[in-house]
């Protein structure tokens, strides 16, 4: 695209400048634009000229250009919905009426704990009740039916899945299945999976599985959990547990209606009738067909024919294969179904909303690409922001947060708040908001440690100058696990590093057999423990200590060793200290730790 050039007003210093705020789509033309600023729609034409963009009335700007412009006029812009204003009747969710959908469910927890098993079970006795020929492929979701309640599983790498979903600001379970084996209780992943879950504000049922094996323990099971703040129903909490057997099925049908009543109590409904939006599951290439998503559609009737936009890409719908491999021409909420017909390949996590046309579909899915281009080439080296950091003591980051929508924004600042290390260290959120980085955004950066993070937002003008006049660095992701992954490993790194001295093995001096001003070689007698290389020799006359020197030779008799215990060797050590008989000496294993997240 291009990059307009923008002056700053004077401003009292540490004083940002108030601007009246104006809500933009992502898409706008140029002559709504116009109108937004109060302008003649040839002053907005001849700005954009005068800075190389040749456009006309009725020509349409992406967010980040419209953004730019408005600043310049003495307006701040703040983006609409995700998927626009100029895209209402595309998202008319009050069109029709409401109809109860069927839960969306995920299982998670801890490797091992029979996540797998127990869908797999699910899927091959309740699917087959009501369909013939049952699943052939895996699309990533699937829907069964109990009593006439219909449920949808998602089947994906469920912690993998669950995050790239909702780093997109995108809610699509309505219940979390907490997997616990009775045999191995609360474990690492298990942790991260009630993190999860609690994060997304969902209603939690813990599924205990292996309750056939003799080793299973439920009450300790339920201890563990309870050291989590889940509080089963036995123990005077809310959250219900169901022991199921994915080989005998016990538990299994308790478990479903268990289900069922938790969505009747939470009441999910949907519109039927309108263009469809729905979010992407699983998106893989086949050398067949191509471009293959797995849509768990939302609101409203996705139909074949439709044309759509998804990220960064659109295209039109050829075909649609539901859970039990048959073709259909219609979905409606909460049903999962294998799509084709996508110009380049989604991600998952990403929102596919049906638009009116293919005119529309092209330029939002142009106008999103640029954007995303645009923040790509923006980022700082990271790289770059360690070896500063490395230079500044504190232990302590202290960040600005800026994401594209409330959704994403919530998921990031409860991920860092959550990243501490084993030296009391964490990262210090100085301000967060949903909207591109501005002047304001790198002004409350400049502290101690101080820089800006903003996750699928531009970078205004203004906000890029003020950063490279006062020296802060802004970093641009379009991914929150590299964000939160990078940011940790900064906070290990102005964490500093713990200098630590352990003693391997002591001796004395039998006789010394060459003296230089930096280097000699004595034989010492080992009394207790075992030393090596890469190990220092401290040495002591009485209780004074008279130098340190590093390894550099063992020798037993005439062969060289790299290791030395009990017994007599010889030693060459790089010291300038004189040694004497009968001297002291501690072997120094010496470490400098560096922190560790926990």
């Amino acid at each position: 695209m291009f990059m307009l050039e923008q002056e700053l007003n004077p401003q009292p210093e540490n004083t940002p400048p108030s601007k009246p705020e104006i809500m933009l789509s992502p898409v706008i033309k140029v002559t709504d634009l116009a109108e937004l600023l109060h302008q003649p729609v040839t002053e907005v034409i001849r700005y954009l000229l005068k800075n190389g963009v040749l456009v006309t009335l009725n020509d349409n700007l992406d967010f980040e250009t419209a953004a730019i412009v408005a600043d310049d006029f003495g307006y701040k812009a703040v983006l609409g919905e995700e998927v626009g204003v100029d895209l209402d009747s595309a998202l008319d969710d009050t069109a029709g009426e409401l109809v109860t959908r069927a839960p969306v469910v995920t299982m998670m927890g801890h490797v091992d704990h029979g996540k797998t098993s127990l869908l797999d079970y699910i899927r091959k006795t309740k699917v087959a009740e009501k369909e013939s020929g049952g699943i052939t492929q895996h699309m990533g979701a699937y829907q069964v039916e109990s009593k006439g309640c219909k449920i949808t599983f998602l089947d994906t790498p469920g912690h993998q899945a669950f995050g790239a979903i909702r780093a997109q600001g995108t809610k699509v379970t309505d219940i979390v299945i907490l997997v616990v084996a009775a045999d191995d209780g609360v474990k690492p992943q298990t942790v991260e999976a009630i993190d999860l879950a609690k994060a997304a504000g969902v209603p939690i049922i813990v599924a205990m599985t292996k309750i056939d094996r003799p080793e299973a323990n439920v009450e300790k099971v339920k201890q563990e959990l309870g050291q989590h703040n889940i509080l089963t129903e036995s123990w005077g909490g809310k959250i219900p547990l169901v022991g199921v057997s994915a080989k005998t099925g016990e538990g299994v049908d308790e478990l479903l209606e268990l289900i069922c009543l938790t969505a009747e109590v939470t009441d999910l409904k949907a519109p039927l009738h309108g263009r469809a939006r729905g979010v992407v599951i699983e998106a893989q290439q086949d050398a067949k067909v191509g471009q293959l998503a797995t849509i768990l559609v939302q609101s409203g009737t996705l139909k074949v024919g439709d044309i759509f936009v998804t990220g960064g890409t659109h295209g039109k719908i050829r075909s649609m294969i539901d859970y039990a491999s048959r073709r259909v021409t219609v979905a409606g909420p909460s049903m999962p179904v294998r799509v084709t017909g996508f110009i380049d390949a989604p991600a998952v996590g990403d929102l596919l909303v049906v638009m009116p046309d293919e005119k529309s579909a092209r330029q939002l899915s142009a106008s999103r690409k640029v954007a995303a281009n645009r923040r790509l080439a923006a980022k700082t080296d990271i790289v770059t922001l360690k070896e500063e950091m490395k230079t500044k003591p504190g232990g302590k980051l202290s960040i600005v947060v800026k994401a594209d929508v409330q959704g994403s924004l919530q998921a990031i600042v409860d991920q860092l708040n959550n990243i501490k290390t084993n030296r009391d260290n964490g990262i210090n959120i100085v301000s967060s908001g949903v909207g591109n980085i501005n002047e304001s955004d790198v002004l409350a950066a400049q502290g101690e440690n101080g820089f800006v993070v903003g996750f699928k937002v531009d970078v205004l003008p203004g906000a890029t100058k003020m950063a490279a006049k006062d020296g802060i660095r802004i970093l641009s992701y379009e991914i929150i696990y590299n964000l939160t992954d990078d940011l940790g490993k900064l906070l290990i790194d102005v964490s500093g590093t713990e200098h630590k001295e352990t003693i391997m093995a002591t001796g004395r001096v039998l006789k010394v057999f060459m003296s230089t001003a930096k280097r000699k070689i004595v034989g010492i007698k080992i009394e207790k423990g075992e030393t090596k290389k890469e190990h220092i020799a401290r040495f002591y006359r009485g209780e004074d200590k008279i130098g340190d020197g590093k390894i550099k030779e063992i020798k037993m008799v005439a062969e060289e060793v790299d290791v030395a215990s009990r017994g007599d060797f010889g030693f060459m050590v790089e010291i300038g200290a004189k040694l004497k008989e009968n001297d002291r000496v501690e072997f120094i294993k010496a470490e400098d730790i560096p922190a560790e997240l926990v």
